[in-house]
């Protein structure tokens, strides 16, 4: 599948390395973008300007902010590069979902298409302790984990660091919490699950900016993960004012 790539600085910084395959669309009347157009010249990239009606499809509805590339493949050295993720998630309005020891297969592809129809910026999970890309979790996710932008982080809690550095607020889910819609989310927010069993790990909860909950009178203790991200990613969603 082809990798979208928008932010300014995302496009200078990957394009400065030259050796690719794709394309960079750019809005024409914008100033910054012929350093993008000379750069690209130079790594023999083809540029193709365009208005916003395309940038917006070729970016899939991202903030572009007039700049859109598209490459065949990301070089694999950017692939979990966290940082280089978060330089091109630009806006006031951001998701990105850290998944905090999730290791079933069923419930981490039902989660990437949750993800993928609430178009949630990024997916973060750990090295150990946590499933990843397979072929069950490709067929449970219909094919979603195709879209979704998904980073392997060596350490949760550092990745959480590593958002708040990027102006970042970040909740974990948790029954202790605050009702999700008393909660102000409506910036750049990282909402955070924890695995199936056990939750959040104590480190990773102490890193938060708060803790959010679903409220809820049946007779069980907990919703299922995955049903969980839903609602709380829809209610991120709906304070951000995303166009359903």
């Amino acid at each position: 599948m082809p990798t979208v790539i928008v932010g300014f600085h995302s496009i200078e910084e990957i394009l400065k390395k030259g050796s690719l395959r794709g394309i960079l669309y750019l809005l024409p009347d914008k100033k910054k973008n012929e350093d993008l157009r000379l750069l690209a010249r130079d790594g023999s990239v083809p540029v193709v300007l365009a208005d916003e009606r395309e940038l917006e499809s070729v970016s899939g509805g991202a903030d572009h902010r007039g700049a859109v590339l598209v490459l065949e493949e990301l070089p694999f050295e950017y692939r979990n590069n966290l940082s280089f993720v978060l330089k091109g998630i630009a806006g006031q309005t951001a998701l990105v979902l850290l998944l905090d020891g999730i290791t079933d297969p069923h419930n981490f592809g039902a989660i990437l298409r949750t993800a993928d129809q609430f178009r949630a910026d990024a997916v973060l999970v750990t090295q150990r302790r946590a499933a990843h890309e397979t072929q069950t979790v490709v067929k449970t996710s219909s094919g979603a984990s195709s879209y979704v932008t998904l980073v392997t982080v060596p350490n949760m809690r550092q990745a959480v660091e590593t958002l708040k550095e990027n102006e970042f607020w970040v909740y974990g889910a948790d029954a202790s919490g605050t009702d999700a819609s008393s909660v102000d989310l409506r910036g750049r927010v990282a909402l955070i699950l924890g695995s199936e069993g056990k939750g959040m790990r104590t480190l990773v909860r102490e890193a938060c900016d708060g803790a959010v909950r679903i409220p809820a009178k049946g007779h069980v203790d907990s919703f299922n993960v995955s049903v969980a991200a839903g609602i709380l990613l829809y209610e991120v969603r709906r304070q951000q004012g995303f166009r359903f």
